[in-house]
């Protein structure tokens, strides 16, 4: 019997040595301690919007209100892909890359990256249209049946950006 409560007594106590620490360290800087920011890290929260968050396949540009013409689908697809905070993609010919941030419905692309592959004048145009409208996002939105418009500004004009989701859903 006084095994078992020696042993009680060592337990407890490494239970107060573990938990004292952490009281501390809460008391010290109250915003540790507030449950709300345990979860998602407040840097976190601005970064990104989950209505976002995903791969998307564009659907169709346009400059003012007038659509431009693109490459037909079955030579190349225009891909954005979301993550917490990074940005990748397909620019028709080139595979892109760089980060991006989010509050509210705004939204702001930072410089991008991409593989320097050759292809045919018409993709490579389009490729560097789109790749220019992306970095002058100033805007989103998210609309009931699930597309997402990026509005741009850009020297050559302002646009829209029309993306459909290629989320996998679940099969049910």
């Amino acid at each position: 019997m006084k095994s078992d409560s020696s042993s009680l007594d060592r337990l407890v106590g490494y239970i107060v040595t573990l938990t004292v620490p952490l009281a501390i360290v809460a008391e010290a800087n109250p915003v540790l301690a507030q449950p709300s920011l345990t979860k998602t890290p407040r840097w976190q929260m601005a970064q990104s919007s989950p209505a976002i968050v995903g791969s998307w396949r564009l659907a169709n540009m346009t400059e003012g209100d007038s659509p431009m013409p693109m490459v037909p689908p079955r030579t190349t697809e225009l891909t954005a892909e979301f993550s917490s905070e990074r940005i990748s993609g397909s620019g028709g010919c080139n595979r892109f890359f760089g980060s991006y941030q989010t509050t509210a419905d705004t939204l702001s692309i930072g410089a991008l990256g991409s593989t320097r592959k050759a292809c045919p004048e018409p993709i490579m145009d389009q490729e560097t249209k789109y790749l220019s409208a992306l970095q002058g996002a100033q805007r989103y939105e998210v609309d009931a049946q699930g597309q997402l418009q990026i509005f741009y500004k850009t020297e050559q004009g302002s646009g829209v950006l029309r993306f459909t989701s290629q989320n996998v859903r679940g099969l049910w």
